[in-house]
């Protein structure tokens, strides 16, 4: 099943990585931002069917509460690619039922392994 997604990444080059592996597996990316305000913006325009989003993000702005809002608003889940994925930081993200949870770097397994999980 071909996937709508969003991706929100501030660092260029694993933002490049994760959409080429995405584009490969054959799911449409369909926004891409560094920082919250402008996931947030994106995602209200063109709604997309989830979200990858990185735990820090450009600007200062935090990629928990991107996912909450995109969850509590428009019902989007999010998968979280980062490096700094913590317990405490799991527990707080539960009632937003997430996709899942991912170490950098992401492969094309763990992330093909984390999306079939949505079907």
């Amino acid at each position: 099943m071909t996937m709508r997604i969003m991706v929100v990444e501030d660092d260029a080059l694993i933002a490049l990585d994760i959409v080429s592996l995405l584009e490969d597996m054959g799911h449409e990316v369909v926004a891409e931002a560094a920082d919250a305000c402008t996931a947030w913006e994106m995602a209200e325009e063109d709604k997309p069917d989830l979200a990858l989003v990185d735990i820090r993000l450009a600007k200062n702005t935090d990629g928990g509460k991107l996912a909450q809002k995109l969850y509590a608003k428009l019902g989007v889940r999010s998968l979280f690619v980062s490096g700094s994925i913590t317990e405490d930081f799991r527990r707080a993200m539960a009632a937003i039922d997430p996709i899942g949870f991912l170490g950098k770097p992401v492969t094309r397994r763990t992330l093909g392994d984390a999306l079939a999980a949505v079907h």
